[in-house]
């Protein structure tokens, strides 16, 4: 991706390349065509395009629960999105400025109080959809974005995954493999968690099911315990015979346990019950049988929450907030089956 190899493979001399590129016209049309396709098939002229926009972003504030610090199983999905742009900012050189609040939760005095202590050019916030802190980042005149989740409002950038659509693919794949009885587990929370149950009832309407409530297990939470003790406490209340043939989680820590409750339970995955996740995480992966999951794109998110910022500071005062969501994929493994006859 130089200008020899490009000589090379036009059979030209450098300076000739060089004299195409900038448009003169000691050369004739023809060989300049030649070596614009050329340029392009070797990806010189999108590598120009990418330096000549560069916004050179050089520093960040990120404010984050300090929950998030470190790796478990109940924050796989932050932990590996934070680490992600930790690592992207370190390769291009931008400063991060950490604002962290205590537990898991976002404080407002506090992030605005290090948001205000920080010279940086831009403001990263791990997802929280507390209006107030919202409120007060859109009059920031700093860019801003929420990362992995969105504003409902839409008056800050957000970067996270078509949560809906995710939720219809997964079911979807359900609804392919045969499955009518579906259980949706979720729980009560964000906004996001709610944009995923739409997601379940729109697949299930697509197909001439009504998607009722009995349809739609929200536990209280979604650590690995709440979803033994409460799912279990279903199974219990069944008498023996499961009302569905497959359960879609929408977190892998859940699918994990809800797998586990199930096979203690007597009952065999996928052959009596198919069980679905979201996140594919590597517990999911290592998990017997292996979990298939809902799979989003967790590195994509830190690098676009990026470009999102440049893209606001080469259009200083008239970037308008934008809501992005990056698609999702389903990892095929073993935990799901056509339902049993």
């Amino acid at each position: 991706m130089s200008l020899k190899n490009i000589a090379q493979a036009a059979g030209v001399s450098v300076s000739t390349v060089s004299r195409a590129l900038q448009g003169s016209s000691r050369i004739s049309e023809e060989k300049r065509r030649e070596i614009l396709e050329i340029a392009r098939a070797q990806g010189y002229i999108d590598t120009r395009v990418r330096k000549a926009t560069q916004a050179g972003l050089q520093s960040i504030v990120l404010a984050m629960p300090e929950a998030m610090l470190q790796a478990s199983e109940t924050n796989f999905t932050s932990w590996r999105i934070l680490e992600k742009l930790r690592s992207e900012c370190a390769g291009r050189g931008i400063r991060v400025d950490p604002v962290i609040s205590p537990g898991d939760r976002l404080d407002p005095e506090r992030v605005m109080a290090g948001i205000a202590g920080s010279d940086a050019e831009a403001i990263v916030v791990h997802f929280d959809e507390n209006p107030a802190l919202i409120g007060r980042l859109a009059e920031e005149p700093r860019p801003s974005v929420l990362l992995f989740g969105l504003d409902p409002s839409s008056r800050i950038s957000s970067v996270g995954i078509g949560n809906t659509y995710s939720t219809v693919l997964g079911t979807q794949h359900l609804l392919d493999l045969g499955h009518r009885d579906i259980l949706l587990l979720s729980w009560s929370g964000r906004f996001t968690i709610r944009r995923r149950e739409a997601g379940f009832r729109e697949a299930l309407r697509e197909q001439g099911i009504e998607p009722d409530e009995s349809r739609i297990l929200r536990l209280s939470g979604f650590a690995p315990d709440i979803a033994e003790r409460e799912f279990g406490a279903w199974i219990a209340a069944q008498g023996g015979t499961l009302p569905v043939t497959a359960v879609l989680c929408l977190s892998d820590n859940i699918a994990i346990r809800a797998m586990q409750v199930l096979q203690a339970a007597g009952y065999r995955v996928p052959e009596d019950v198919s069980v679905m996740g979201f996140d594919d995480s590597f517990a999911g992966q290592m998990s017997s049988p292996p979990l298939t999951s809902i799979r989003p794109p967790l590195d994509d998110i830190a690098v676009t929450a990026l470009e999102e910022l440049e893209l606001a500071l080469r259009r200083p005062g008239s970037h308008l907030a934008r809501r992005i969501e990056l698609g999702c994929q389903i990892s095929l493994r073993g935990s799901c089956a056509p339902p049993p006859a």
